[in-house]
């Protein structure tokens, strides 16, 4: 029975099961002092506020209702597509990049006799779209939520430093979407389905409330009476949220924090002069590329301070391989084409490429 629980884990949670075995070795050989120095708490505890909240929004129903209701007024495939990017664009700037795909695949998959043949170009599109949405606010994916909370940024800095590359590549994702989507007529009608209005409401004025109290350092009170208010009033929140997400980003500020640390890494990373902005958006890109954006953040967070770089790097390296953002593996898991990812790297990595040669003449 313990090896079936254990195998069972090890399926699901396969980068989870990585870091704790990265953490043991860590420990083993390197036997490092102080470990909980190396946790950014401001960052877990927003992220911890954040899960219950948008899993509170995804519960509600609320999104997937007024999709349903919007949609059935579309009549062109083409404008369905683009609705859709849109929609995935617009929540995940607010309910991260992960959360968003939870609502907007398992929808699109209704679809898939409607889409046709374009049904894979448009999950495609959405993976896409999610991590352009998300870029723009420092609240959209968790390497923003850290380089918020580490670098201690306001909220509208932080948008306007994106801003460029989030409308560069809104508009190509645009024209992805021309060049890839026949418009042809089509005849849809679906059944509503039912929606929590308490529920999305509630965590839309905690969502709010929380983002203020953070900024004024009230981010633990306000977790508190967060996490009180769900434990009475929907338990459920609490019992379906993403907690090992939280336990993942601990093992990844120690592990990398540790790494950070020795002093081969730190002879390398000097080496490659991140003080150069240009150094520094490559290092970001290529790591991203390599481990997945989150620990890329992390772990080159530990020898600069140039958030400005930093952040265009990481948001711009979650596009291309399948390893640059968790969001893309979610998608396409989600989606049931895990084992189309060589198509998806076709669309995907196009998409990186032709942003990454416009950051490089826009910000040189």
């Amino acid at each position: 029975m313990g090896g079936f629980i254990i195998k069972e884990f090890i399926k699901k949670e396969k980068l989870l099961f990585f870091l704790i075995l990265l953490f043991t070795a860590l420990i083993i050989f390197i036997k490092p002092q102080n470990i909980l120095s190396h946790i950014e708490w401001n960052t877990i505890i927003f992220l911890s506020g954040l899960i219950m909240i948008t899993k509170a929004m995804e519960e509600s129903n609320y999104f997937f209702v007024l999709s349903e209701i919007l949609i059935n007024k579309l009549h062109c495939k083409r404008n369905l597509v683009l609705f859709l990017m849109f929609i995935s664009i617009t929540l995940s700037m607010f309910l991260t990049n992960d959360i968003t795909l939870f609502i907007i695949i398992p929808f699109t998959v209704k679809l898939k006799k409607v889409l046709k043949e374009d049904y894979l170009k448009t999950i495609f599109l959405e993976i896409i779209a999610v991590n352009v949405g998300s870029e723009l606010t420092p609240i959209g994916n968790p390497q923003n939520v850290f380089i918020w909370q580490k670098y201690n940024i306001s909220f509208i800095e932080f948008i306007f430093n994106l801003f460029p590359l989030f409308i560069f590549q809104f508009i190509l994702l645009y024209l992805f979407a021309i060049l890839l989507i026949k418009n042809e007529k089509i005849n849809i009608k679906i059944e509503k389905e039912n929606y929590d209005n308490r529920i999305f409401f509630v965590s839309i004025l905690f969502l709010i409330v929380f983002v203020l109290a953070e900024k004024n350092d009230f981010s633990l009170y306000s977790l508190i009476i967060l996490f009180a208010y769900y434990l009475f009033f929907d338990f459920k929140i609490i019992k379906k949220s993403d907690w090992n997400l939280i336990l993942t980003f601990i093992l990844f500020f120690i592990n990398f924090g540790i790494i950070s640390e020795i002093n081969v890494i730190n002879s390398i990373i000097s080496h490659m002069n991140l003080k150069n902005d240009f150094s520094l958006l490559t290092a970001s890109v290529i790591l991203s590329q390599v481990i997945s954006n989150v620990p890329a953040t992390i772990f080159i967070s530990n020898f600069t301070n140039n958030w400005n770089i930093l952040s265009i790097g990481v948001n711009l390296g979650g596009t291309g391989f399948v390893l640059g953002s968790l969001a893309n593996i979610i998608g396409l898991r989600l989606s049931g084409n895990l084992s189309k990812i060589s198509l998806f790297h076709k669309y995907s990595f196009l998409f990186f490429v032709i942003s990454f040669i416009f950051t490089i003449f826009y910000f040189k």
